[in-house]
């Protein structure tokens, strides 16, 4: 009698569902494709034409989101650097105080 470790047995039981799944899904693509196109109300000529419109509005989107985005971040870098200088000009001009008040008393 052949016996597998239990580790090995639920990794094969995984990869067999991982395959039934992937096969189920890519049947479910197919026929989603066969079915929209036996039921588009256009043609192909215009259905391409149409997703092609909507591709380059959709990447002319995304640019500008993506510009916006770096322009906020930017912005917020650009606060934070300022804080963070004017934090260390503080720390700075505390410890030239507090050497001085030190060369001072100890004298």
């Amino acid at each position: 009698m052949n016996q597998h470790p239990a580790s090995q047995m639920d990794t094969s039981r995984a990869t067999e569902r991982f395959v039934i799944f992937l096969l189920g899904a890519a049947l479910g693509a197919l026929v989603a494709t066969v079915v929209t196109v036996l039921y588009a109300p256009q043609s192909g000529e215009e259905t391409r034409e149409m997703i092609a419109e909507r591709s380059r509005a959709l990447s002319k989107r995304a640019r500008s989101g993506g510009d916006e985005f770096v322009r906020r971040v930017r912005d917020a870098t650009d606060e934070w650097a300022a804080k963070l200088q004017a934090a260390a000009d503080d720390l700075v001009a505390q410890g030239r105080t507090n050497g001085q008040s030190e060369i001072q008393s100890g004298e």
